[in-house]
């Protein structure tokens, strides 16, 4: 089931399923897992290994598993205070990626980086095996300089920067016949050539300055969700920039001020219902998180999440149950 590639140890069943969520938080961060459907826990299989090698600054898991979904919402975020990106290698089967307003597929071989602060999501068809490297955040800054991060935009098997970066990415994580200097220069290479792949140069000519306008911009969103007349016109004035700049900052990150006001404030409408009592009416949560208007709430939260936050609150309270 796992090619030649030993993997130990192997969990199966209920227990099992336990045990592999505990250590993948332990390692990768919290992330609450759903097991496969029909069966459920009586099927799960999923195996894990930690990266091997000489050299102690490198690290990373690859993580087998059936699970059919994984989910870190921004509690788990605040608990477990995890800050690095990973690199993720679809080594076998396949994954849907969602992270911000984005979304990725992987197939097999594909590459996509991973910002473990910031909420994200896995959908699984099948069995999937994934190789995932940590990226400490200053290595990767460093090597970017002046450019701006692009994530769920997957470096793909087929393409010559993807193909070279999984290559170098399997090699890392068998280095133990590699010494200290020679695993390092790898990791330093393969950073490098993820250069052109996971960013772009910041428009205008003061980048430093337009990237701050960005993270400001992001930080006042995420202080004023809970205003519905959270607007970009307000924003561009908070910040001290042109609305048609501050525009430009978000769509060179492949999004749009308005996709990223949405996104964020149904993050939080999901944690919110999750965690709620019974008695708490989810229009309630829906105004308290800067919607005005609950028809366009129930649409935009079933279009993000499947299913509607009537039915995303049964689906909890089930689970606690």
């Amino acid at each position: 089931m796992y090619n030649t590639w030993q993997t130990e140890p192997l969990y199966t069943g209920a227990q099992g399923f336990e045990a592999w969520q505990h250590d993948l938080g332990q390692k990768c961060g919290t992330f609450h897992a759903e097991p496969p459907s029909g069966p459920g826990l009586a099927s799960f299989t999923g195996a894990m290994k930690n990266l091997t090698g000489t050299d102690s600054a490198l690290d990373g898991s690859r993580i087998i598993s059936n699970c059919q979904h994984l989910h870190r919402a921004r509690s788990d975020i605040r608990a477990d205070d995890k800050d690095f990106f990973y690199l993720v290698l679809q080594v076998g089967g396949s994954a849907l990626m969602c992270q911000a307003d984005n979304r990725a597929r992987l197939d097999k071989g594909d590459l996509v980086l991973l910002d473990i602060t910031q909420p994200c999501d896995f959908y699984f068809d099948a069995l999937s095996d994934q190789m995932s490297l940590i990226i400490p955040r200053q290595a990767l800054h460093q090597r970017l300089g002046q450019r701006q991060l692009i994530f769920n935009r997957p470096l793909v098997a087929s393409s010559a920067l993807g193909g070279m970066a999984g290559l170098m990415t399997q090699r890392l994580f068998d280095s133990s016949n590699l010494l200290p200097q020679e695993s390092a220069a790898l990791f330093d290479a393969l950073l490098m050539l993820l250069r052109p792949g996971v960013s772009s140069a910041i428009e205008g000519g003061d980048s430093s300055g337009q990237a701050q306008r960005l993270i400001k911009a992001k930080i006042l969103i995420e202080r004023h969700l809970c205003d519905s007349e959270l607007c970009a016109e307000r924003l561009a004035e908070a910040i001290g920039t042109s609305v048609r700049n501050l525009h430009r900052l978000f769509a060179q990150q492949g999004t749009t001020i308005g996709r990223h006001i949405l996104e964020q404030r149904l993050q939080r409408c999901a944690e919110t219902i999750s965690q709620a009592a019974a008695h708490e009416k989810i229009t309630a949560i829906a105004y308290a998180w800067g919607f005005n208007d609950v028809s366009h709430f129930s649409k935009a939260f079933k279009l993000r999440f499947g299913i509607s936050p009537r039915d995303y609150r049964h689906q909890f309270s089930t689970e606690c149950n």
